[in-house]
């Protein structure tokens, strides 16, 4: 166990976007899965002290979301919570140059949700 804890976003009907995604992963791609894991164990370990390439802030948006991303396609869009607590809203393997513009909306409502109160 790590340093820092790390929890997946689940809206206030119980959906979580990110564990949906990984559980496909998994069934689909195990290869891919191990690698989206060890990715959210390294945000367990370093938090903050991740930097580009791993994590990076995507200043264009409202909401303070990371990406954090490996080499093979992975994104997962997070936000620092607490001190010690990351909340990870979405996942994908991105195919484009771009993050999904839906995905990345998916995140800004879920810490603007978390910070309202207004989730499980």
């Amino acid at each position: 166990m790590g340093r820092y804890r790390v929890v997946f976003y689940v809206d206030a009907r119980g959906h979580s976007q990110v564990r949906d995604w990984l559980e496909e992963l998994r069934r689909h791609n195990p290869k891919l899965h191990a690698f989206a894991l060890r990715l959210l164990r390294m945000l367990e370990e370093q938090g903050p002290d991740l930097r580009p390439p791993l994590a990076k802030r995507l200043g264009h948006l409202e909401a303070p979301i990371w990406e954090l991303r490996h080499r093979t396609g992975i994104r997962l869009y997070y936000w620092r919570q607490e001190e010690l607590l990351f909340v990870v809203a979405a996942g994908e393997v991105k195919d484009q140059d771009s993050p999904d513009p839906k995905l990345l909306e998916l995140a800004e409502q879920a810490y603007k949700a978390m910070k309202k109160g207004k989730v499980n």
